[in-house]
């Protein structure tokens, strides 16, 4: 009881921290409001894209947005989509996300350790969950790789984890050299776009399944990198106190 006590009240001195007359428009607190904001646009474009999925409204543009990317196959383009589309597979995700577990674990970043886990395990899960709620068939046009998948085209399972995990790496790489920001931002995005376009041209996945890959990972990098930074506050509050 004591225990719930003090975590409550260290709650309320946080909030209180965060939207006193002081902190209202501090880089923390906006960096929160725009999360949220960005959350919820996030979640309205996706549910914007079901309803026309679900309505049979975007079948003929999907489909002339696959016939238009067949036409641009060549053999080159060939060898390096289908290795953007293996980035933005399993295989390298888990690779990647087990990687930094070790080094944030080995170095005692418990924050970090904990906001790439959240972000990694619980993104695989809601692109699994919002699968299960969807029985859309893969295009049958053509496919440059067989990947053996049973599972939902919609929405596209590596543009949402890869806008998570990249997304969230890119972050925090972004965070750790303020300087080369920027350019960190823009890699990330070129990373997760080809991995986006890959999807389509090896003939995986329709157009609306990559937007809506694209805004269920978006908002849930912003539900990651919320619940990050409010740690982060939390512990700079803590050493401050101590």
């Amino acid at each position: 009881m004591f225990r719930f006590r003090q975590k409550a009240a260290q709650w309320v001195r946080f909030w209180q921290q965060q939207f006193n007359s002081q902190s209202w428009l501090s880089l923390h607190s906006l960096m929160l409001i725009k999360g949220i904001l960005l959350f919820l646009l996030s979640m309205g474009v996706f549910l914007y894209i079901t309803d026309g999925v679900i309505n049979q409204e975007t079948r003929d543009w999907d489909l002339k947005i696959m016939l238009a990317i067949q036409k641009t196959h060549t053999p080159i383009l060939d060898i390096l989509m289908k290795t953007f589309s293996n980035i933005g597979g399993p295989v390298v995700l888990i690779g990647i996300s087990l990687g930094l577990t070790v080094k944030f674990w080995l170095r005692r970043q418990w924050i970090e350790l904990f906001g790439l886990l959240w972000a990694a395990i619980g993104g695989a899960l809601v692109s699994l969950l919002i699968k299960a709620g969807f029985n859309r068939d893969r295009p049958q046009i053509w496919a440059m790789i067989h990947d053996h998948l049973n599972t939902s085209s919609y929405p596209s399972g590596h543009v949402m984890n890869g806008v998570v995990i990249y997304g969230f790496c890119g972050y925090l790489l972004g965070r750790s050299f303020p300087r080369w920001r920027g350019l960190i931002y823009l890699g990330t995005f070129l990373l997760v776009l080809g991995i986006a376009w890959s999807r389509m041209y090896v003939g995986l996945h329709w157009p609306t399944d990559v937007l809506a890959g694209y805004a269920t990972g978006f908002a849930w990098l912003n539900v990651s990198i919320i619940s990050f930074e409010i740690r982060k506050r939390r512990e700079e509050m803590r050493r401050k106190q101590i």
